[in-house]
């Protein structure tokens, strides 16, 4: 005899395992600390690759202002200018990539605590019969 509420009980743990387990079990793999930090060097990674795009987009959009710049200008000035607004986006999009990365750890420890306590009341079950 099919007990109607272990195989509703089985069928949301199954959804759960196809659609956000693979994802959560990777994360899971990890300590918040170790997971966290390395998306945050991801992510200064990316944004260092971004900034280089960027900076390289200006160059050759303003080429001609640029080459009048470079001879009239402080280069060291110039160069500590483009510094702190690298510095700038890299600690703003780190800030960002924390917070983002420890929600969604947090989220994925949540989700792997009910998905634990559905297997234990699952096995309650089995040795109830």
């Amino acid at each position: 005899m099919l007990n109607e509420e272990r195989v509703i009980l089985m069928t949301r743990m199954a959804a759960y395992q196809q659609h956000e387990g693979k994802e959560n079990n990777a994360i899971n793999s990890y300590f918040r600390s170790d997971y966290v930090g390395f998306q945050v060097l991801k992510s200064v990674i990316s944004a260092t690759i971004v900034y280089l795009i960027l900076v390289a987009a200006y160059v050759m959009y303003h080429f001609s202002e640029v080459l009048q710049d470079v001879y009239n200008t402080d280069l060291m000035a110039t160069a500590r200018k483009y510094l702190v607004y690298y510095i700038l986006l890299v600690a703003v999009y780190s800030v960002i990539s924390y917070i983002i990365y420890s929600i969604r750890y947090n989220r994925m420890r949540g989700n792997m605590r009910a998905y634990y306590s559905c297997l234990k009341k699952l096995g309650r079950m089995y040795e109830k019969e």
